[in-house]
């Protein structure tokens, strides 16, 4: 339950509010080329772009928290090429130029795409902070050169020409190493249309379906929903392990403090007797409590003991469910930990307290 509630709160690098999203995949038989491709997409985010309540319109290939990605292994230049199985891994966006705009990214230095970068101009590429703290750590990495790992007539060098924030693709995942390229350079056909809105992003999605529509009548559109969407259903597993979890594990409590409190009562009441004897020899009512509860709380503070141990063992196996909290969470024993004491606290002080107010003969009768 912490865990879900730790990712809740996880800024992801990016403001998903008032974002509609669609996918589109233009098929080959239709789209040969990177040409057709690119202007397709120019097209339609300037018709988007247009639409009344849009602020701004741009496609990426996968979308932050979207459960995909793209990786692939590159090289940096001034750096020795890496041994073989050690390669430089990171993934890599496929964006259009207002894409960062539009999701709400920041550019930390340099500059975002532009419609100069196309097909024909220098190659370029941004990249994440983590990026370039990794490969250019000191250094301003605007103008530096990383490219594909393969053959240099099918992999050139490309510039770097912006750093923009780092952003969670998964947010139960480190931070990794990511890059971004502009799509009028590398057109894929597969890709998700994103609008930024200035109010409610479901009502303009009948319209950027027209406009998809209105430029091919025949090409399908799917995964329609917003950024908030993504991020719910990106949770979703640990929702619901969450939920299940978090059902048993309140249902075990519950039974465990109504064992503690039934056991621990009854263990006093049996003691009622006792109670009348100390108190017609003259006992006080404070001395009777405290005998009673430091009685009652030894017991119980020896089966937390035996359940922290147990417990410190145990939990080591929902390692792989953790985000943000460690196995022993110390606020999670502790809470549990002090309601368990409380518990047995209350079970022995309501009924001891109950027998000291009994008259001495009443309680020496009782049975």
């Amino acid at each position: 339950m912490r865990t879900f509630l730790v990712l809740l709160k996880t800024e992801p690098g990016f403001n998903p509010n008032n974002v509609m999203t669609m996918r589109l995949n233009l098929p080959g038989t239709k789209y040969k080329d990177e040409a057709q491709r690119s202007a397709f997409y120019q097209e339609l985010l300037r018709r988007v772009q247009s639409l009344p309540g849009v602020e701004s319109a741009a496609a990426v290939n996968y979308l932050p928290l979207g459960g995909s990605n793209s990786s692939d292994s590159f090289l940096v230049e001034g750096i020795p090429d890496p041994p073989p199985g050690q390669e430089f891994i990171g993934r890599y966006r496929n964006c259009t130029p207002d894409y960062f705009r539009t999701m709400g990214i920041p550019i930390v230095k340099g500059r975002a795409f532009t419609d100069q970068d196309k097909a024909g101009s220098p190659p370029v590429i941004i990249v994440n902070e983590s990026m370039a703290e990794k490969y250019w750590p000191g250094a301003d990495p605007i103008g530096k050169r990383v490219r594909f790992n393969a053959p240099l007539s099918k992999a050139p060098w490309m510039q770097v020409v912006g750093v923009v924030k780092d952003v969670k693709h998964d947010l139960q995942t480190p931070i990794t190493t990511d890059y971004y390229l502009p799509h009028a350079q590398d057109s894929w056909s597969s890709m998700v249309l994103v609008a930024r809105t200035k109010g409610d992003p479901l009502s303009v999605a009948g319209d950027m379906r027209q406009q998809v529509w209105s430029l091919d009548k025949d090409q399908p559109v799917y995964d329609v929903q917003t950024m908030e969407q993504v991020r719910a259903f990106s949770v979703s597993l640990y929702s619901f392990s969450a939920g299940s979890l978090g059902i048993f594990a309140a249902i075990a409590l519950l039974l465990a403090s109504i064992g503690i409190y039934g056991v621990m009562s009854y263990a006093v009441i049996q003691r009622t007797q006792e109670i009348g004897i100390r108190m017609a020899l003259g006992a006080r009512g404070a001395d009777v409590l405290k005998l009673v509860i430091r009685n009652g709380m030894t017991l119980a503070l020896i089966g937390i003991v035996a359940g922290l141990a147990g417990a410190f063992a145990l939990t080591r196996l929902l390692q792989s469910l953790l985000f943000g909290v460690t196995p022993t969470d110390a606020l999670t024993f502790g809470a549990v930990t002090f309601g368990l004491l409380l518990v047995a606290l209350l079970a022995c002080y309501i009924p001891a307290r109950r027998a000291t107010k009994v008259d001495p003969l009443v309680a020496l009768r009782y049975e």
